[in-house]
């Protein structure tokens, strides 16, 4: 089986300029995914893909990546990274050259090689795709609406009735939710290209570490990310 893994790495942020490259645990942001692609051993092709030269500066240091300059289309802050995604995935040659597709979003610079072997083995053919998970820092059985106008609380948004109005806030009580971190996310070719997104059919989760799901995209991540390093917890 051949797998076609896309690295998007914009050079603009407007929330962390220059996200991508600035230096973490002594290294640009974006080579924590290339070299965990690298070393998965996982990936027929990684292709990772700027529309920033410095960017694909740090890339040309790796012999096994394919360097993409992104059409000024698909650059701008108003395009989605699943656009980038269809337009390679609906490439004639792609289409006959590989039959799983993935992606590796370089904000979630903590999975690992082994992460992505765990992953890609989970994906049967039964599957439509697998993404990587992390739990929810906080029980979401407690979240509550409010209307930003008035400010009223709406308590029982999600549940009816809510465990604020039971009282029933127990956390050890409550079932566990997850998020989606953006470590990876891995589908069937033709499947991704029938439905153009990770979430169709039966999806099954890998399941990592909240520590390891930072998303970098605040300079407040970035300095907990840095913390975490300098005390050996990453």
């Amino acid at each position: 089986m051949s797998t076609l893994a896309i690295i998007p790495a914009r050079g603009g942020s407007k929330r962390l300029p220059r996200k991508n490259l600035i230096e973490l645990g002594g290294k640009p942001l974006v080579a924590h995914s290339i070299e965990a692609a690298i070393e998965s051993g996982v990936f027929s092709k990684i292709i990772l893909s700027s529309d920033d030269e410095e960017i694909l500066e740090i890339g040309r240091g790796y012999p096994e990546i394919t360097l993409e300059k992104r059409e000024a289309s698909l650059a701008g802050d108003k395009v989605k990274v699943i656009d980038l995604i269809k337009q390679i995935a609906d490439r004639p040659e792609v289409g006959e050259e590989f039959d799983k597709i993935s992606l590796l979003l370089p904000t979630c610079p903590f999975r690992t090689a082994e992460d992505l072997q765990k992953g890609n083995e989970l994906l049967t053919e039964d599957d439509f795709s697998v993404v990587s998970v992390c739990p929810m820092e906080e029980p979401v059985q407690l979240a509550v609406g409010v209307d930003v106008g008035s400010g009223v609380m709406d308590k029982e948004a999600l549940l009816n009735p809510s465990p604020l109005v039971t009282g029933q806030t127990r956390s050890q009580d409550f079932q566990t939710y997850y998020r989606v971190n953006g470590g990876f996310y891995i589908a069937w070719l033709s499947k991704f290209r029938e439905k153009d997104n990770f979430f169709q059919g039966q999806v099954k989760a890998y399941v990592m570490e909240s520590i390891r799901s930072i998303d970098i995209d605040y300079e407040r991540d970035l300095e907990v990310a840095r913390f975490l390093i300098e005390k050996g917890y990453l």
